[in-house]
C-alpha cells in the first residue's frame, strides 16, 4: 500500500526525494562504510597505528582531519579518486532523468551521476544558486557539496554537527530546502539506519519541520525490528525495495497512469509536455475547465508505435467474435458493451495517452486492406478516375474467403468457397446499396461499373502508375445480375429532376424507390404523354349532359378527359415536387354495363378501353396541352 501512495503522491507532482550513497552503489561508487575503508586503507601505516579504525565516515574523517593538523587535502584527494572515475552504469539515474514529476532532489552524495544525467537540472550548492534557479526546472540540492567547491563540502563529524546551525551565508540557502521539505512529501532513498549520522539528520529534519511535515517513506532492501521501530515512532513508512527497484516501478506508473491523469485534474501541463519529450514523443494538449485534453501525440524520433490495451469480461459470443476479428476469420464490426467492457487503453511508444472509462458501448472497426482513390479502365474505354474504394479481406476457413468492397455508398460482399471433392470454386456475390446513397453521381458511376462487370468486360484498376489488378473474364455472370441496367437508367433520370428543378438528392434510399412517382414526374420534365394500362372506372350519373354523352349508342367509342382541379405534388426521396396538373384520358372508352342503363336497373357507368390503354398528361394550365 506504501507504494501505491508513492506512485500516487509523484503522479501529483507533491515528492521530494531525498538520495543517499545507496543509491549510487549500482553504479561502481562506494558507500560510506566503503569509503571509510578506501580512507583508512590509503593512509600510512604509522598514522594508521595513530587512529582507530571506524566505519562511521564523519567520525573516521574527523580523525584523519585532525592527525593531518587540520588540513583536508588527503581527505578530498581520496575523494576525486573514488567519485571521478567514469560509472559502470547509469541506467537507474537515466530513468530518474525521465520523472520530471519530482520537482526536487536532495542528495548528500558527492558523485555526479544525477547532474550527468539529466540536464534539465538546477544545481543549488549554496544560497547565491536560490535565487538565479529557473523555477520551472527540477532542483537539485547536493547539501553535501560537491567536488567542484571542496571548501564547502561535508565530510568530518564536526561539519555534520555544524550543518543546521543557521549561519548567515547558509540561512537562504537551508530555508529554501526545509521550504521545499514542508511543501512536498519528503522519500529517503539509499541510507542504511545502521550509519548513525543518518539517525541524526533524520531526527533533526524532523525536528526543523516540527508538525508541518508531511507523509515520509523510507526506503531500504532491508531493516532491522529496532530500526522498524524507530521509523514507526517517528511516522516513517517503510518500503522495502532497493533504489533501482523503485525508481523503475516509480516510472512504470508514470507511463502508465499520468498523461491519463491530466484529463481528471492530476497533473500540470509542464510536466506533462517535459515528461513526454524525455520519452521521445510531442504532445498537443489543450485545456478544458481544471484538466487537459490530449489532441494529437507524434514521435519525436520518427518511430511512432499505437498500441490498444483491451480487456473484457464474460459474454463468451463477444468474446469469440472479437477473437476471430482479430484472427482475420472476419472484417464485420465488433460491438462491446461497457457491463463486459473492463479497460480500453491507448499506448503510444509504450505511454499510455488516454484512459476510457464509464464507457457504454464500444465499435471495433477492421480497417481495410487496401483503400484510396483508384483508376479504373474497362476494354469498351470507359473510365473512372479517383474512384474511392476500400477493399475488405477475411478468412473464416481454409475452404472460404470472403471479400468486402465498399464503393462510395455501396457495398459488394464477395464470398468464395473452395469445394475439393469437385475441385471447383464458387463465388457468390452481394450488391447493399446505402439506405442513404448520397449523390445521384454515385449511383451513376457504381452501376455503370457493375453493368459492364456482369456484360463480362475486363477492366484494370490502377492506382497512380500502379497496376493493382487486372481482370480476366474468370468469373462469367448472367447480362441481367443486380438489374444494374434498370438503376442506370433510374439514377440518370434523377440526374435529369436535379437539373431541372435546381435541386440535389441527397437522400436515395432504394428500398423505397417510387417507379411510377418517378415516371409520372419525368413526364412533366420532359413534356410527354404515359400511357398506362386501363382495366376501366366507374362513373355517376352526376351531370346529366356528360351522362348522355356517355350512354349514346350512336357513338361506338367514346374520349372520356379527367383533370385535377389542383396542381399536383409528388414526393420522391425526401423531396417534393410540384408537377401540374393532371389530365388522364381514354381514347376509346364503350360502356360496359349499358343494357343494365338503359332499362334503368343502374345510374353507373362502367367505363371501358377497347386498347385497354389509359393516357396521363401534367401541365401547367388546367387544360390538355398534347394531342395523343
Amino acid at each position: 500500500m506504501s507504494k501505491e501512495r508513492v506512485f500516487e503522491i509523484i503522479r501529483k507532482e507533491e515528492a521530494l526525494l531525498f538520495l543517499g550513497a545507496g543509491m549510487s552503489l549500482y553504479a561502481g561508487y562506494p558507500s560510506g562504510a566503503n569509503l571509510a575503508e578506501i580512507l583508512f586503507g590509503n593512509l600510512t601505516k604509522d598514522v594508521q597505528d595513530q587512529i582507530d579504525f571506524t566505519n562511521n565516515l564523519p567520525k573516521l574523517a574527523d580523525d584523519i582531519y585532525n592527525i593531518k593538523g587540520g588540513n583536508k587535502n588527503y581527505l578530498i584527494e581520496i575523494l576525486k579518486k573514488e567519485f571521478e572515475k567514469d560509472p559502470t552504469t547509469t541506467l537507474t539515474h537515466q530513468l530518474l532523468a525521465k520523472i520530471p514529476q519530482i520537482k526536487t532532489i536532495i542528495t548528500t552524495n558527492y558523485d555526479t551521476l544525477l547532474e550527468s544525467t539529466n540536464k534539465n537540472l538546477e544545481i543549488i550548492r549554496k544560497s547565491a544558486d536560490c535565487p538565479i534557479a529557473n523555477p520551472k526546472r527540477q532542483w537539485l540540492f547536493k547539501i553535501h557539496g560537491d567536488l567542484s567547491d571542496t571548501s564547502n563540502m561535508i565530510l568530518t563529524h564536526s561539519d555534520y554537527n555544524n550543518y543546521f546551525v543557521k549561519e548567515s551565508e547558509r540561512s537562504i540557502y537551508w530555508n529554501t530546502v526545509k521550504s521545499r521539505l514542508v511543501e512536498n512529501h519528503v522519500i529517503f532513498v539509499g541510507y542504511a539506519l545502521e550509519d548513525n549520522n543518518v539517525m541524526v539528520m533524520i531526527e533533526k529534519i524532523l525536528n526543523e519541520l516540527g508538525d508541518n511535515r508531511k507523509e515520509m517513506f523510507f526506503v531500504a532492501p532491508s531493516i532491522t525490528s529496532v530500526k522498524l521501530k524507530f521509523l514507526h515512532l517517528k511516522g516513517i513508512e517503510y518500503i522495502q525495495s532497493t533504489g533501482e527497484e523503485l525508481i523503475t516501478e516509480i516510472f512504470e506508473d508514470l507511463k502508465y497512469n499520468y498523461i491519463p491523469g491530466l484529463s481528471k485534474g492530476v497533473g500540470t501541463a509542464d510536466t506533462a509536455l517535459n515528461f513526454a519529450i524525455g520519452n521521445k514523443i510531442s504532445l498537443d494538449l489543450s485545456k478544458s475547465e481544471d484538466a487537459y485534453m490530449i489532441n494529437n501525440v507524434t514521435s519525436l524520433d520518427g518511430v511512432g508505435k499505437n498500441e490498444i490495451k483491451l480487456k473484457i469480461e464474460g459474454e463468451k459470443e463477444a468474446t469469440n467474435k472479437l477473437i476471430d476479428s482479430l484472427k482475420g476469420k472476419d472484417f464485420e464490426d465488433v460491438h462491446l458493451t461497457g457491463n463486459i467492457l473492463k479497460e480500453f487503453s491507448q499506448f503510444f511508444n509504450g505511454i499510455r495517452i488516454k484512459s476510457h472509462e464509464n464507457i457504454d458501448s464500444l465499435i471495433i472497426k477492421k480497417l481495410p486492406a487496401i483503400s484510396g482513390l483508384f483508376d479504373i479502365t474497362f476494354d469498351d474505354g470507359f473510365e473512372l478516375s479517383n474512384y474511392n474504394l476500400e477493399i475488405y479481406v477475411s478468412r473464416p476457413n481454409v475452404l472460404e474467403g470472403k471479400v468486402k468492397i465498399q464503393a462510395d455508398d455501396f457495398e459488394i460482399l464477395i464470398t468464395i468457397k473452395f469445394d475439393p471433392n469437385a475441385d471447383k470454386t464458387h463465388y457468390n456475390f452481394d450488391i447493399i446499396p446505402s439506405n442513404k446513397i448520397n449523390s445521384t453521381k454515385n449511383g451513376i458511376n457504381f452501376y455503370a461499373i457493375l453493368s459492364r462487370i456482369t456484360c463480362n468486360q475486363g477492366f484494370m484498376i490502377h492506382q497512380g502508375s500502379k497496376l493493382i489488378f487486372k481482370h480476366k473474364r474468370m468469373i462469367i455472370f448472367n447480362k441481367d445480375s443486380f438489374d444494374a441496367d434498370f438503376f442506370i437508367e433510374y439514377f440518370t433520370k434523377l440526374k435529369k429532376i436535379e437539373k431541372y428543378f435546381n435541386v440535389r438528392f441527397t437522400d436515395i434510399d432504394l428500398e423505397n424507390a417510387s417507379e411510377k412517382y418517378l415516371s409520372y414526374i419525368m413526364a412533366y420534365v420532359d413534356k410527354i404523354v404515359l400511357e398506362e394500362k386501363f382495366d376501366g372506372m366507374t362513373l355517376k350519373n352526376e351531370n346529366k349532359e356528360e351522362f348522355e354523352y356517355i350512354i349514346n349508342s350512336e357513338k361506338n367509342e367514346k374520349v372520356l378527359v379527367i383533370s385535377e382541379g389542383e396542381k399536383t405534388t409528388y414526393n420522391l426521396h425526401g423531396l417534393d415536387f410540384t408537377i401540374g396538373y393532371l389530365h388522364k384520358y381514354v381514347l376509346d372508352g364503350f360502356v360496359d354495363n349499358l343494357e343494365e342503363i338503359n332499362k334503368g336497373k343502374t345510374k353507373i357507368i362502367n367505363l371501358k378501353s377497347k386498347s385497354q390503354k389509359i393516357y396521363y398528361q401534367f401541365t401547367d394550365s388546367t387544360t390538355m396541352i398534347t394531342e395523343q
